[in-house]
């Protein structure tokens, strides 16, 4: 996976960063944009996002979609990692995306834990399901919104996007 500061090495405004230390030649950095645009991305501007998917190609291709919303993506196979990840730094988390139904500790697993243990935090999940109403019917209310597989890329992408900018009163 990528680090954030990657994506701002390119084109534009010219750097000098000193070498090594006792050395008094100097490397070249080419940046994408210059310092100012993207102070507010680095090092704490960033939206982080949890993904729960068993499936390879699909993990690749969800942080695919992602990439152009410049978020940083942490991609998780089963539901008992999840678990304790939300555990350790679940708030810091702008959203989740759960596939609900998984062969083993899935997305139903994550969202019994968060109902207990961490309610608030319910409102940025948002479920990916290959299943029809009958079991998100139950969860509806209480997340973000439910994607149904096969998904529209750039819906999956508004959807993020939106549950970035929904009201902090909602989310709390």
């Amino acid at each position: 996976m990528r680090a954030p500061s990657i994506d701002i090495a390119a084109e534009g405004a010219v750097t000098k960063i000193p070498a090594l230390r006792g050395t008094k030649r100097h490397r070249k950095v080419t940046m994408l944009r210059p310092l100012r645009q993207i102070a507010h991305l680095w090092p704490f501007g960033y939206k982080r996002v949890l993904v729960l998917e068993d499936d390879t190609m699909m993990q690749k291709l969800v942080t695919k979609l992602l990439r152009p919303l410049h978020v940083r993506v942490d991609v998780f196979g089963n539901g008992r990692d999840v678990v304790r990840q939300v555990a350790a730094d679940g708030h810091r988390y702008d959203a989740l995306l759960l596939d609900l139904m998984m062969p083993h500790d899935g997305g139903l697993t994550v969202l019994r834990n968060l109902r207990e243990h961490h309610p608030s935090i319910l409102r940025r999940v948002i479920l990916m399901t290959g299943t029809r109403t009958s079991i998100t019917d139950a969860w509806f209310p209480l997340v973000f919104a439910v994607v149904h597989k096969p998904f529209d890329g750039l819906a999956l992408v508004t959807t993020v996007r939106a549950c970035f900018h929904q009201p902090e009163s909602l989310v709390a």
